[in-house]
């Protein structure tokens, strides 16, 4: 059974590699990469309804679009796959110095109901693994008040909350291993004043620091808030139109086993010592800004994350802490975006130089310090090191809206860290990555 499961498993991802491949290589005319905060697919419908012939299917460069006469539903069909290859320099300690895999391979059903409710459904089946990351459904109607259920994006950290497919960067900074990614549960949101002000509330079942959580409810019960304020929205100026400035935060009860922290190579630093775990209070604050201008683009945040931790009969909240500043800069001139990036010139051999597609150049510096208080009684010293500090450099290539090639160099210091531990020295990474996307 386990040998048919693999073979139905590796026919899948053959079958959605192929789709990929036609539709990068297929005609198209303008445009850039399709943004993961694209139009509902609703907005959509009524170019499928008004084909001559009234099909209710349409392929296009937002995917496969399905939609009835009537307008009862309206669904599209669309996904990415990114295939990364590591190579690290040196400080391996007998691991492989290059890694080949497919780090995301994620299909995407999503669409709306006549009655106002839209809904999405996305699948991971990167790294051999098959997951839900995300499933649930959202009554929008209004935009002031929007109630989502299911699992989906905790509201607080800035990187986290922007697409994998648009990340500046192949791997999330240190600072965003001190949020949840996603977890289960219920939010409202919504924006006032032509999107000057936003907000979520959550209530959630809890997860750790970096985690996303499964099916099933944890009983951690942890409320969220986050405000996102972008004062000049509806200016004339361009300057500071893009300006926007949040707080996010959480308070919650926790008694699950403590995560690991990795680095951006996916190599652990950092173990609570075994038998540790969460035992009880967890709070965690993250104040962000993020701020474009025609083809420059920064953001920036600060996350702490305090959780009571209990070790045999020791217990103590540990306090950890990390920020990140990252910018952008797209050399060929096209709009920086939270949302994506489109290239305004597609590459094209047969058409002149400047028909190569945008090019962004990008630098970013993140740290991560853990509570001193931490070591030896909850975190081995002789295997663990007491913080980290990252800088990467890189460059992205988008082809088209469909195709994008990403390198990235990546450098992970360690104040201390024990000749003992997984490594003896920083990590020096060079990491590309093949992205397509319909």
């Amino acid at each position: 059974m386990r040998r048919k499961y693999d073979i139905c498993r590796n026919i899948g991802h053959a079958v959605f590699i192929f789709l990929l491949l036609v539709r990068c290589v297929s005609p198209q005319s303008g445009g850039g990469q399709v943004s993961a905060n694209s139009p509902p697919v609703s907005n959509l419908v009524p170019a499928v309804r008004a084909d001559e012939s009234s099909r209710r299917f349409s392929w296009g460069h937002e995917g496969l679009l399905i939609g009835s006469e009537e307008g009862f539903y309206s669904v599209r069909i669309h996904g990415y796959l990114q295939s990364d290859g590591r190579l690290f320099v040196d400080n391996l300690a007998g691991r492989d110095h290059a890694v080949f895999l497919f780090r995301r391979v994620r299909p995407l059903v999503e669409g709306r109901l006549s009655s106002g409710i839209d809904f999405r459904f996305m699948p991971d089946f990167g790294e051999g693994n098959t997951v839900v990351q995300e499933a649930y459904a959202e009554w929008n109607s209004i935009s002031a008040l929007r109630m989502r259920i299911g699992k989906f994006k905790t509201p607080i950290g800035l990187e986290v909350l922007r697409s994998d497919r648009d990340l500046t960067f192949g791997e999330r900074s240190l600072a965003s291993d001190l949020v949840p990614l996603r977890d289960l549960g219920g939010q409202i949101e919504g924006s006032f004043l032509q999107d000057a002000v936003g907000y979520e509330v959550a209530w959630l079942s809890g997860t750790n620091d970096g985690s996303n959580a499964n099916f099933e409810w944890r009983g951690s019960n942890e409320a969220v808030m986050r405000t996102f304020f972008q004062p000049f929205v509806a200016a004339q100026s361009n300057a500071a139109r893009e300006l926007g400035i949040g707080l996010a935060a959480s308070v919650g009860t926790s008694r699950n086993p403590l995560p690991d922290f990795k680095t951006t190579g996916q190599e652990t630093f950092f173990r609570y010592v075994p038998g540790a775990l969460a035992d009880g209070e967890q709070r965690r604050l993250s104040p962000q800004a993020r701020y474009y201008l025609g083809p420059v683009g920064v953001m920036a945040e600060y996350a702490a994350s305090g959780q009571k931790v209990r070790a045999g009969t020791a217990s103590r909240y540990l306090s950890n802490e990390g920020w990140e500043v990252a910018g952008s800069w797209i050399l060929t001139g096209e709009k920086n975006s939270f949302e994506g990036i489109e290239p305004a010139h597609p590459l094209e051999f047969s058409r002149n130089a400047r028909h190569l597609g945008a090019w962004e150049v990008a630098l970013r510096h993140s740290t991560v310090e853990f509570d001193p208080h931490a070591f030896p009684l909850f975190a081995a010293p002789g295997t663990s090191a007491d913080g980290a500090s990252e800088s990467a450099a890189g460059v992205n290539w988008y082809i088209n809206r469909y195709t994008r090639l990403l390198v990235n160099y990546e450098y992970t210091g360690f104040p201390s860290i024990p000749a003992s531990a997984a490594r003896s020295g920083p990590e020096h990474l060079f990491l590309t990555r093949v992205q397509l996307a319909f």
